[in-house]
């Protein structure tokens, strides 16, 4: 699995992290606890200027062709995004079209905190990186763990707002609430495809405008934490045994026997089914938060994700793809869980 995150010469990568929590590429500086906007940005040297310049023609020499007046032949409708290095240096980044706008990675990540109600001094950043040689940017918010059932099973999953930004002119400004923490290219990808706000702006002229209406449009505060903990809640109260009815309904129906299955077919069902129910008991389901609905749907998720027989790449890959039968496959699990009342 690529990561994408930009390489120095020295070999290391420009990307920042909590260092709760080490990511899977095991790149970049591990930063102690949560840290500040600033804090982050320097320590994944992501706070660049990009510059957006004239595109000039050139021969295969590398030469300016001239027009009769000795002068360039500029491209008239076309632009080119520039990284203005410390060091004095720049990198080319991308072409982009005349409408283009040129929003810096600092005021995007701002904006973000602004959304969520937090000044750029709060120490809520977990992850920050770049990508593609500058011409793309992302940083993780925490905006703390969502509690179900605080008073009994304590269970708590993990709320992030993802940012990006590209200055290629396809990647446009991206927030979005997620429970994935961005550490890459493709988990970028993944929080924006699992996510339950996503918000979207263009780098055009009405940037500012589109941004402006961010925390409307997310919904930040209240409403996806309330959905989310309302159904999860739901799937607690309905009691799933670990040898009974109800467990045997929720896997035939997420993993149904096929009329024509053939003996090599039913005897790797079953192994799967075998699978499924011991990590049912394992301390990260119903060991840890009871025989229940919640429990059993988490059980097919972690199967799912990191047991099925498939290579590691495949089964991130599946995850990531909300198009994919992974994802089916959970939202067929949650759905036989709750048709069990």
């Amino acid at each position: 699995m690529s990561h994408d995150l930009e390489i120095k010469a020295n070999g290391e990568a420009k990307f920042a992290y909590a260092d709760r929590e080490a990511p899977w590429h095991r790149l970049g500086k591990p930063m102690r606890g949560l840290q500040t906007m600033d804090a982050m940005l320097e320590a994944a040297e992501a706070d660049y200027q990009v510059i957006l310049t004239k595109v000039a023609a050139v021969n295969e020499d590398g030469e300016f062709i001239l027009d009769v007046n000795g002068k360039p032949v500029i491209i008239d409708d076309s632009r080119a995004t520039v990284r203005a290095n410390t060091d004095g240096t720049y990198d080319s980044l991308a072409t982009v079209g005349n409408r283009y706008e040129v929003r810096q990675n600092r005021e995007v990540l701002e904006r973000a905190l602004a959304v969520v109600g937090a000044s750029k001094g709060d120490a809520v950043i977990d992850t920050c990186g770049v990508l593609r040689g500058g011409a793309r940017f992302f940083s993780t918010i925490d905006l703390g763990s969502l509690v179900i059932d605080p008073m009994g099973v304590n269970d708590r999953i993990a709320r992030f707002l993802v940012v990006s930004t590209g200055h290629d002119g396809v990647w446009p400004i991206r927030y979005a609430n997620t429970d994935i923490r961005a550490v890459c290219q493709n988990t970028v990808i993944m929080g924006l495809k699992q996510a339950e706000r996503t918000f979207t702006a263009r780098h055009t002229r009405n940037v500012d405008t589109a941004l402006d209406d961010a925390q409307t449009v997310l919904r930040m505060n209240t409403e996806w934490a309330r959905e989310f903990k309302a159904t999860a809640e739901r799937m607690l109260t309905i009691p799933v045994p670990q040898a009974s009815f109800a467990i045997d309904k929720v896997l035939n129906t997420v993993f149904p026997k096929k009329s024509d299955e053939t003996d090599r077919q039913r005897k790797n069902r079953d192994e799967n089914l075998s699978l499924v129910r011991s990590l049912y008991a394992n301390e990260r389901n119903a060991g840890g938060f009871g025989y229940n609905g919640w429990s059993i749907y988490n059980t097919v998720v972690e199967y799912l994700d990191h047991w099925r027989d498939d290579d590691k790449i495949a089964m991130a890959t599946a995850s990531m793809d909300d198009n994919s039968w992974v994802t089916r496959k959970k939202l067929e699990t949650q759905n036989a869980v709750l048709a069990l009342v």
